[in-house]
C-alpha cells in the first residue's frame, strides 16, 4: 500500500509500525513535518511554549553577539535583506489607519458618530471628529456631554 506525502506529494510506503504515516522519509519532509508538530504543540501546550521560550533565551544569552557575526560571514544575506527592507520602509500613503498621515494638531476633540451612516451590525462608525479645543492648557473630563469649565476648577 502506497500512499502521498503530505509535504511533497511523491508516493511511498508508510512504515507498518507507523499505520497513519503521512510525510515520506526524506530529510525535507521529516523537517516539514517536526515544524508542523511544533507549530501545534506551542499553540496547545503552555508548558512547551514556556520551557521554548526559556531554552531560547539561555540560548541568546549564550550567544550574544551570534547574528552580528552570521551577518559577518554572509554578506549576501546582510545585502539580501537589506534591499528586501527598504520597500517595507516606503511610507503607506494609503493606508488612513496610520496616525503619521495627518497632520491633527495635538488638541481636545470630540469624537460622534455621525448621523447619516447607521451602525450596521458591524463593530466599526463612521465618526466626525471635531476639534473642541486645539490647545488644551488642562485636563478636562471631555467622557460627559458637556465640558467642564477649566477656570471654575483651578485655585
Amino acid at each position: 500500500m502506497t500512499q502521498r506525502c503530505a509535504c511533497c506529494g511523491k508516493p511511498f510506503a508508510p512504515r507498518a509500525q507507523v499505520p497513519d504515516q503521512t510525510f515520506c522519509a526524506s530529510r525535507g519532509c521529516q523537517r516539514a513535518r517536526k515544524r508542523q508538530w511544533q507549530r501545534a504543540k506551542l499553540q496547545s501546550d503552555p508548558d512547551y511554549r514556556i520551557n521554548q521560550r526559556a531554552a531560547q533565551q539561555a540560548w541568546a544569552q549564550r550567544n550574544p553577539n551570534y547574528w552580528r557575526h552570521y551577518r559577518e560571514a554572509q554578506p549576501d544575506y546582510a545585502q539580501r535583506n537589506r534591499d528586501q527592507q527598504r520597500p517595507r520602509n516606503q511610507p503607506h500613503n494609503d493606508d488612513p489607519a496610520k496616525m503619521d498621515v495627518f497632520d491633527l494638531p495635538t488638541g481636545l476633540y470630540r469624537i460622534t458618530r455621525h448621523p447619516a451612516f447607521p451602525r450596521e451590525g458591524g463593530g466599526s462608525w463612521v465618526v466626525e471628529i471635531t476639534p473642541v479645543a486645539v490647545t488644551c492648557p488642562r485636563k478636562m473630563d471631555v467622557s460627559r456631554e458637556e465640558l467642564i469649565d477649566a477656570s471654575t476648577i483651578c485655585p
